[in-house]
């Protein structure tokens, strides 16, 4: 059983093989090669042919606009994608792209990449809001799902999924300020973490002590939080200025790699706490004095493991030292450390331009968000302090140390 509409441009046909005498369609477009077959998955042939009619005029629709009938779908680019970086999931962003493509997958459906546009992206990020447990999604959520998003795409791009990436709609967010910690919640933060140590538990008293140094570093040094975690103690050194002693991190993340610099006199007895900690800990499980080796992780568990997060560490840590939001209302995080540091040193003098280069941001960024802050004074050097100590000349060469050397001294 069959019929033919529009000249043969549309053409109903039933299966034989089919149980159901459901029928199918065969639609023939001007401008293109060969045809278009579908099931329209009804048994009634008026349904179908207004299923076949309305594709007729979808894909006519599309050829005029030029599109490629002949795109692939975009849920056969994210599982090649998946299975070319599973491998790097143990990174914590590519887990987390990885995670959000497949919160995608759905909405995907069956659509090819040509049907990419920025109204669809529009209507994505709509869907995603929808269905998040928590709700309406930020701004800056949003904006790290477009990256998240562009990334897959790029990738796409190179693959030969798609000829370029499509326009993404505008963000439409008001620059606020990053949730830091004031000179005065820092203060109570630094004297809870002193209360925060003292417990009885092994495990527990294992943990925090790790977290303490953790805050500790990240609010002196401004690194980041990926960067902390691949941090090695091979990449900590102490070097000697004119007149003063840093310590010099290699780290590694979103920006690559670079040298960050620190007073030694901020973050030494951080690092020498995490050390002796390992020291006690190798040698209990070797039975002799043993201590890390310079592969080894600066911030991880007893056997070496890396500590993937201490995000709800940290969050139990705010709670109990009262300081979990700002004098804006905003809620601190992590990242909050990274800003309290970029705060304190503009405060302290520091030029945009070092700091920038110090932090593996750019100067444009730094204005964006940390504009409120005055810049007090032109500085030389990344450790200045408008009130300085008296240095310790302990270290006579100008020679860099590495950090066995002199975490050991």
């Amino acid at each position: 059983m069959s019929r033919s509409f529009k000249d043969g441009a549309i053409y109903l046909f039933v299966r034989a093989d089919y149980k159901k005498p459901t029928w199918m369609c065969r639609v023939r477009v001007p401008g293109i090669k060969g045809y278009t077959c579908r099931s329209t998955r009804t048994t009634n042939e008026h349904e179908a042919y207004k299923f076949a009619d309305d594709l007729y005029h979808e894909i006519l629709v599309k050829v005029r606009g030029g599109a490629d009938l002949n795109s692939r779908r975009i849920s056969e680019a994210i599982e090649s994608y998946s299975k070319r970086f599973k491998r790097d999931e143990d990174r914590l962003s590519v887990r987390y792209r990885l995670q959000f493509l497949e919160r995608c997958k759905p909405f995907f459906g069956k659509k090819t990449f040509a049907d990419l546009n920025t109204s669809f992206f529009d209507k994505l990020f709509d869907h995603l809001s929808e269905t998040s447990a928590k709700g309406l999604l930020s701004a800056n959520t949003v904006k790290r799902q477009q990256s998240d998003l562009k990334n897959f795409l790029n990738w796409c791009v190179e693959e030969d999924y798609l000829p370029a990436v499509p326009k993404f709609p505008r963000l439409k967010s008001k620059h606020s300020r990053r949730p830091h910690f004031d000179p005065a919640a820092w203060r109570k933060l630094a004297r809870h973490l002193r209360e925060f140590v003292k417990v009885t538990n092994g495990k527990t008293l294992r943990d925090r002590m790790m977290l303490r140094d953790y805050v500790l570093i990240l609010a002196n040094t401004g690194i980041r939080g990926g960067e902390a975690r691949n941090l090695k103690w091979r990449d900590i050194r102490e070097v000697r200025g004119d007149g003063s002693t840093n310590i010099v991190l290699m780290v590694s993340g979103k920006t690559g790699q670079r040298e960050v610099v620190a007073s030694k006199e901020d973050v030494s007895k951080y690092f020498k706490r995490i050390f002796e900690l390992r020291c006690k800990e190798l040698t209990k499980i070797a039975g002799k004095a043993t201590d890390p080796s310079a592969d080894d992780l600066v911030f991880c568990h007893p056997d070496g493991s890396p500590i993937l997060s201490f995000k709800k560490s940290f969050a139990s840590l705010l709670k109990s030292a009262g300081v979990e939001t700002d004098t804006f209302g905003q809620r601190r995080t992590i990242y909050s450390l990274r800003h309290t540091y970029a705060t304190f040193r503009l405060q302290e003098g520091v030029n945009h331009y070092t700091l920038a280069k110090n932090m593996g941001t750019s100067v444009a960024m730094l204005e964006k968000h940390y504009g409120h802050t005055s810049n007090v004074a032109a500085a030389d050097e990344l450790t200045k302090r408008k009130v300085r100590s008296p240095r310790s000349n302990e270290l006579s060469t100008g020679k860099p140390k590495s950090a066995l050397d002199w975490l050991k001294s």
